[in-house]
């Protein structure tokens, strides 16, 4: 069972993780060796990596308010090259990447000579932490999991799915205890697992598995949370993939674009696409490569709007009863051209609706 000592351990005695799941993208699963963890070209990537998703307001925080252990750095003991005594241990850091990378930032400026107050140069020498002891691999990733899967500060949709598929896969949990470890209800933990397992059909898709990017994570979430668009791809609940290969790959290539903006972009448009399966007519234009997905809604909205006619043919027909000879009178030119409109209209509608009757009686006739 995973124990936690509060310690005070020196800054340069922190690792940066290199294999955070806020660096996992599909296509680059590859984890670094813990061996490997202290080597200065690691860290360094690491570091520019955490630096370049965006430190600069909490090391800002830090250098006017000194480092305030609100939540305590979360780390594990790991033994360099050196050998197993004290003084070559290191920690690399589960919980508190972008704060530990923050705090380095910071030393590295002190050394090249910018003043700070002391109660940020002290915290170099003293960084208050919790050590995680015995910690299984899931234990880990739960760790992980409780802040940036169902907390405050949530990763990307892609790298917290991940995690609950990592927890679910391999370390074997159910859906329950993943639920209660990463502060989720069973049924979303259930909703990434299957979003995720789609994702990972297309990853593995000769065709446009290259094409994969973490921003695609939200469509596939929203398209197994859609039973009208999950029936049309054929969703098996067991193999947790989408069986109807056809399907599959025009949906595909939707997300996907050789020249300018894919066809589907957002996962508002994948709450949309069930009005399209649903109106041939949109559906057809939808697998038209020069029509894009607005056009194809269009279709969609243009049949709504004319499924409408009779209801307010008879609320205009209503309203025209009611008029009184007074306001019959005082009616202008632009009222009664409109009048006019509709008469014609209504003459050309019935007189194509007799020619047609006539026609479907010669046909039978023949």
């Amino acid at each position: 069972m995973v124990t936690y000592e509060p310690k005070l351990v020196p800054l340069q005695k922190l690792l940066l993780d290199p294999n955070n799941f806020r660096f996992r993208e599909p296509g680059r699963d590859g984890s670094i060796a813990e061996s490997r963890f202290a080597e200065d070209k690691v860290q360094s990537a690491a570091l520019e990596r955490i630096r370049s998703d965006g430190v600069t307001e909490l090391k800002r925080s830090i250098a006017e308010n000194g480092f305030v252990p609100v939540e305590r750095i979360v780390v594990r003991a790991v033994q360099t090259a050196d050998g197993p005594d004290s003084e070559s241990e290191q920690y690399v850091v589960i919980e508190g990447n972008r704060r530990t990378t923050a705090l380095k930032l910071l030393e590295q400026e002190h050394a090249g000579g910018v003043d700070f107050p002391r109660t940020v140069t002290e915290t170099f020498a003293n960084v208050p932490v919790l050590v995680a002891n015995d910690a299984s691999d899931d234990d880990l990733m739960a760790i992980m999991g409780i802040r940036h899967v169902g907390g405050p500060k949530e990763w990307g949709g892609y790298q917290s799915a991940l995690l609950v598929y990592q927890l679910v896969e391999q370390a074997k949990l159910t859906p329950r205890e993943v639920a209660s470890r990463l502060g989720l209800t069973v049924n979303e933990v259930n909703r990434r697992h299957r979003a995720f397992s789609a994702l990972s059909q297309m990853i593995v898709d000769e065709d446009y598995g290259d094409r994969v990017s973490p921003e695609m994570y939200p469509l596939f979430h929203e398209a197994v949370g859609q039973p009208a668009v999950r029936e049309w791809l054929g969703w098996s609940a067991s193999d947790r993939e989408f069986t109807y290969e056809e399907n599959r790959e025009l949906f595909y290539s939707w997300l996907v674009s050789d020249e300018g903006s894919p066809k589907i972009r957002s996962y508002t448009e994948i709450r949309e696409l069930k009005l399209i399966l649903d109106n041939e007519d949109a559906l057809v234009a939808l697998k038209d490569d020069d029509q894009s997905f607005s056009d194809a809604l269009a279709v969609v909205r243009a049949d709504a709007k004319a499924a409408r006619w009779l209801p307010n043919v008879k609320s205009a027909l209503a309203s025209l009863n009611e008029m009184g000879s007074d306001t019959i009178e005082a009616l202008d030119a632009d009222s009664l051209a409109i009048l006019d409109a509709i008469k014609r209209k209504a003459s050309w509608i019935i007189k194509a609706n007799a020619l047609s009757s006539e026609k479907d009686d010669a046909d039978e006739e023949a």
